[in-house]
């Protein structure tokens, strides 16, 4: 497939009736043309506040690094080592593509795995993750933030991106409502299961969830360049806010 081209609608057909590795391994030489990479508009404010509110760190992973939008920022914030995770090899060889075209003198990983199951210890200065909520169920986000929590060194921070709830009439909210339905629908007839919804991991209720599974948690307001919305959902970029979630030095 071509690298300039955006995925056309067959394709994306195509990538829904496989689970969620199959389907990105499928959309990965086109996923950077899609609607579904998070934009520089986010991921450039993003990561000016984590510089902010972090300053210089040893490690950090970008957990579902999908094609590395933000691993490429990421990278360049590391001093000593970096890690990119995702379910997709496909995924994750287009990341290393582009992060090793920085010629970062650190060392770099690039590691297939579940998100849900992450094979590290105590390790982690930063972690960061976007555009991946969506395919965990939320009967396993305890299980997603207990395993951040995991990877963490002690005062290692988790930070991310996520709205808090719409009103009634927002169009995004009913975009993204018709999309769980179709999805639903979708699992319900077709096996195997492709798991991503919208509406996922969003505030109080994903704060409330951090800080029960030992975070100490934040929420930061971002300065956008942009009024404009995010293509695949509409949700208005102002509506955005970071979330910083420390793991605390003592617990």
């Amino acid at each position: 497939m071509s690298l300039k081209t955006k995925p056309t609608f067959f394709e994306l057909l195509k990538q829904s009736f496989r689970d969620v590795e199959g389907g990105y391994d499928l959309l990965a030489p086109k996923f950077d043309q899609s609607p579904y990479i998070t934009p520089e508009v986010i991921l450039i404010p993003f990561f000016k506040k984590l510089r902010e509110e972090k300053g210089a760190f040893d490690k950090g992973i970008d957990i579902c690094s999908g094609t590395g939008a933000a691993s490429v920022h990421l990278v360049n914030l590391c001093q000593k080592h970096f890690v990119a995770l995702d379910l997709s090899q496909e995924m994750l060889n287009k990341c290393a593509m582009k992060v090793r075209r920085l010629n970062v003198e650190i060392d770099l990983d690039f590691v297939k795995a579940d998100a849900l199951d992450m094979p590290f210890n105590n390790e982690f200065d930063i972690a960061v993750s976007f555009g991946a909520f969506g395919h965990i169920l939320e009967k396993d986000e305890n299980l997603f933030i207990q395993q951040v929590h995991k990877i963490l060194k002690p005062g290692g921070h988790f930070f991310f991106i996520t709205t808090g709830k719409y009103v009634w009439w927002s169009l995004s909210l009913w975009k993204q409502r018709l999309f769980n339905l179709i999805i639903g629908m979708r699992n319900l007839l077709i096996s195997p299961k492709f798991i991503m919804y919208y509406l996922t991991f969003r505030l109080p209720a994903i704060k409330q969830k951090l800080e029960s599974n030992g975070f100490i948690v934040e929420v930061l307001d971002l300065e956008f360049l942009s009024d404009g919305f995010v293509k695949s959902d509409l949700t208005l970029i102002k509506d955005f806010k970071m979330v910083k979630a420390e793991k605390p030095v003592t617990e």
